[in-house]
């Protein structure tokens, strides 16, 4: 970005409006002391550590922004009660601003085009939120319903945001390793608190805490494919672990999330198809000898039985028998969507009621109801389509229908024009195979309303700065020769 010089006047306004949020932060933060809030304390060092990494990172703070959206959006981070998404749509958001005010940066390319896409669905989102005040309680209430408003808000703000920087090969290689260094965070962090000794065990239960490892291993994929990969030890041994570690999760979708992404990429990649699906077919005759197998030979740890059952085989855990893919709480929570659906096919049950940690836990807990319901409660549909409908009404879910495909047929399109081998074909794959898998994934998951705008809001964003560096590249490769 090119930085323009502001006025005098204009400078003066600037510190004045700084040095007054200043002031009125400190004096906030000195009262809550005075008053033995240690939540004063942890603000300030939350605040002071943001700040410093900022400005270290200057015109880079995208970067930190990425890291935090790789944390995901279900975890709180230390000192400050928000989840890594949430705090990374702040960070971006403000700091784009503050930088486009304060330093006045111009901004080179104008793409918006994912962002017009996504505005049927955040003005019929809106709409619901303005006419149901219940959604803005945020603090202090059972409901906060308020804060998954806010969510995708933010998500959508950042997509612009996103949209409006660019990023050539260097960036794109830096977006990368930020998200995935956020993946493997979150996968420490969680470890580090508790859940090593359990992922050891190799107990009855499913291990979720390696689950954000699905997520680095598509990267190799991405970068190389499975022929290549297998001719690299130094790619080969990490791949295998995040494979390896994301089938022992016990999460069907991150076992299959490497083999959707491995079985498109060389079809972008157009390099190595006919050895790829020869791959692909060695690796199913080995699963289905696994499968086999189970139940008859020998028994396979729960948490892999559940990671592979959606293949029928003679699974010994009574949770799994029967249940295959469509688990029985899936079809109850459809049937509740429906009832939902019916009552009001215009705006749903009217948007977020409740928290989804606390609805889907102590209600399903403390009533005695079933755990569909729990689910359904705190709007963990599992199915993206009709959870949109029963929240906020049919309209955003054909709003969300428009995006999508908007979103799946402009990325496929645009993929041919980067620069192959490049980082930032690696990059965009990445983010556009991803959206495909959640894409796939919507009709059987898709985890709390709010949270599949949240990811896919993101990574349009980062797609589309990709293609702003490459017409930047394409057109400074352009004006070479009339310059000469």
């Amino acid at each position: 970005m090119s930085t323009q010089r502001f006025s005098f006047v204009q400078t003066k306004i600037y510190q004045i409006v700084f040095g007054l949020g200043f002031f009125l932060f400190g004096l906030s933060v000195t009262q809550g002391m005075m008053r033995g809030n240690k939540k004063s304390f942890q603000l300030t060092i939350g605040v002071s550590i943001l700040a410093a990494i900022l400005l270290s990172l200057n015109q880079y703070y995208w970067v930190f922004a990425a890291f935090l959206f790789g944390m995901s959006n279900g975890r709180s981070l230390p000192f400050v009660r928000f989840s890594g998404g949430e705090l990374g749509s702040i960070v971006l958001v403000s700091m784009f601003f503050v930088r486009q005010a304060l330093h006045r940066d111009t901004v080179e390319r104008t793409n918006l085009t994912f962002v017009m896409a996504a505005f049927p669905f955040m003005a019929w989102f809106c709409l619901v939120w303005a006419l149901h005040p219940a959604g803005l309680m945020v603090l202090g209430t059972s409901t906060m319903g308020g804060r998954f408003y806010f969510l995708v808000l933010l998500a959508y703000l950042a997509m612009f945001c996103f949209s409006q920087l660019t990023f050539g090969e260097r960036e794109s290689k830096w977006l990368v390793v930020a998200v995935c260094c956020g993946y493997l965070s979150f996968v420490l962090d969680v470890l580090v608190k508790g859940g090593a000794r359990g992922l050891l065990s190799g107990g009855g239960s499913s291990h979720y805490e390696v689950l954000r490892l699905s997520f680095v291993a598509p990267v190799f994929l991405c970068r190389y494919t499975m022929p290549e990969i297998l001719v690299r030890p130094r790619v080969l041994l990490p791949f295998l672990t995040c494979f390896g570690l994301s089938i022992w999760s016990g999460n069907r979708t991150a076992a299959a999330r490497s083999a959707v992404v491995g079985l498109l990429s060389p079809f972008f990649l157009k390099r190595d198809k006919a050895a790829t699906f020869a791959m692909f077919v060695m690796v199913a005759f080995f699963l289905g000898i696994v499968t086999i197998g189970q139940g008859r030979i020998w028994n396979l740890p729960y948490s892999v039985q559940r990671s592979l059952s959606f293949l029928p085989a003679k699974w010994t855990d009574r949770r799994l028998r029967n249940a295959g893919f469509h688990d029985e709480f899936r079809a109850e929570m459809r049937r509740l969507a429906r009832i939902e659906i019916r009552r009001n096919p215009w705006m749903g049950r009217g948007g977020f009621a409740t928290s989804f940690e606390e609805a889907t836990w102590v209600f399903f807990t403390n009533t005695g109801r079933s755990f569909g319901e729990g689910h359904a409660f705190a709007g963990n549909w599992h199915n993206v389509w009709l959870g949109f409908a029963a929240d906020f009404g049919i309209p955003l879910s054909v709003a969300w229908a428009l995006f999508m495909g908007y979103f799946l047929l402009y990325g496929y399109r645009k993929f041919p024009q980067l620069p192959p081998g490049s980082w930032m074909q690696t990059a965009y794959l990445y983010f556009y195979l991803l959206g495909v898998v959640e894409f796939l994934n919507s009709f059987f998951n898709g985890g709390h309303t709010s949270f599949t705008p949240a990811l896919f809001f993101p990574w349009a964003g980062m797609m589309i700065a990709i293609l702003n560096g490459n017409d930047r590249a394409r057109f400074a490769q352009a004006a070479l020769p009339m310059a000469q």
